[in-house]
């Protein structure tokens, strides 16, 4: 996937956006004849493109970006819902179809789904720091900061010009 990583201003926020292309051929009574996987190659898109739409058995070739945009922003332990609460869905944006929530730490596993993870998360890395055992995990508590995690998934048809060069 294509990443553009951008820090906004103040450096408490980071987004990431990864964007690829499929390519679906339909016949001449609105049967789907193939479907490409995720392409991220826009060359690659094109290719497709021009080869199913040269084919005389093809009725259509629809093209559709897929886009994922990735915004991670520092939070305070305290910001999490309250014990029991679950953490509210992101709105979706136009043309957004799914979108989702989760936490992490800046060290540790990539997805804490729910509050509850990250609190239960944080007390057995605090619980373990006075551990002598090699498997206990061994983090710097002063440096661990918590991120919020939201992930957006958006489609869209395109034209075969509106493909980057």
């Amino acid at each position: 996937m294509s990443h553009t990583l951008q820090w906004n201003a103040n450096r408490f926020e980071r987004t990431a956006r990864a964007v690829s292309w499929t390519v679906t051929a339909y016949d001449d009574h609105e049967r789907q004849v193939c479907a490409t996987g995720s392409m991220q190659s826009a060359d690659t898109a094109r290719y497709w493109h021009e080869y199913w739409s040269g084919k005389h058995f093809v009725r259509r070739v629809e093209l559709a970006e897929l886009a994922i945009d990735i915004t991670e922003r520092f939070i305070a332990f305290g910001d999490l819902p309250a014990p029991g609460r679950s953490a509210e869905l992101p709105e979706l944006p136009a043309g957004a179809h799914r979108a989702s929530r989760h936490y992490r730490f800046t060290s540790g596993p990539a997805v804490l789904p729910t509050p509850e993870h990250v609190r239960r998360y944080y007390k057995w890395l605090t619980d373990g720091q006075g551990c002598p055992l090699p498997t206990t995990p061994h983090v710097d508590l002063a440096k661990l900061r918590l991120l919020e995690v939201t992930v957006i998934h958006s489609a869209r048809r395109l034209d075969l010009a509106d493909l980057p060069s």
